[in-house]
């Protein structure tokens, strides 16, 4: 591994890793289940270059997202409004998964404003442990994440990139990105 390679991963590992945007799809308020994208392939410039999540099967860890991972609002591990049902990376390369929202009053309320399309924008926040460096673009370096952990997925208010779609029917989401760092 290169020595510039390996001082990105020091500093995403430090700043205690990163978070992209993508949609919210269909409702379901009596079964409480929204079906959602957390991720995609779309290119997003970060701190530090442009970066591609690979989807390929060897380079999503999904275990944490399987193991009943949390829904939280805005990335903060003091506000989990739900749990993540199921999880998969399809065909299409986008990561999807089913989240069970919580009858407490900050799950209704979540519930709530997913159903009257308030609230459509979707997070995820992910731990980086292998990418390459597979061009330089006008100055910019290109980097393709090569292993990557998903470990909690958000609900937000504001995403870094809102050109996300609404919450209507599945499709191929624009993922952005959020600031680095670990939820309060």
């Amino acid at each position: 591994m290169s020595d510039k390679l390996a001082k990105r991963l020091k500093e995403i590992s430090d700043k205690g890793g990163l978070r992209r945007t993508a949609t919210a799809g269909a409702v379901d308020i009596e079964a409480r289940t929204v079906e959602l994208s957390f991720s995609s392939e779309v290119e997003y410039e970060r701190w530090f270059g442009i970066e591609v999540l690979s989807h390929d099967a060897d380079a999503v860890d999904l275990s944490r997202l399987q193991n009943g991972a949390p829904l939280l609002w805005m990335h903060s591990w003091d506000d989990q409004r739900g749990v993540v049902e199921s999880v998969s990376i399809d065909g299409d390369r986008v990561g999807r998964a089913v989240v069970r929202l919580s009858k407490s009053p900050g799950g209704e309320q979540l519930l709530q404003d997913i159903a009257d399309k308030i609230i459509t924008k979707v997070s995820v926040g992910y731990l980086v442990t292998g990418m390459k460096l597979t061009e330089e673009r006008d100055g910019i370096d290109v980097y393709t994440v090569t292993s990557w952990t998903p470990y909690e997925i958000s609900m937000v208010s504001v995403p870094a990139d809102d050109t996300v779609g609404d919450a209507g029917p599945p499709r191929h989401p624009h993922s952005g990105v959020s600031g680095a760092g670990p939820p309060r």
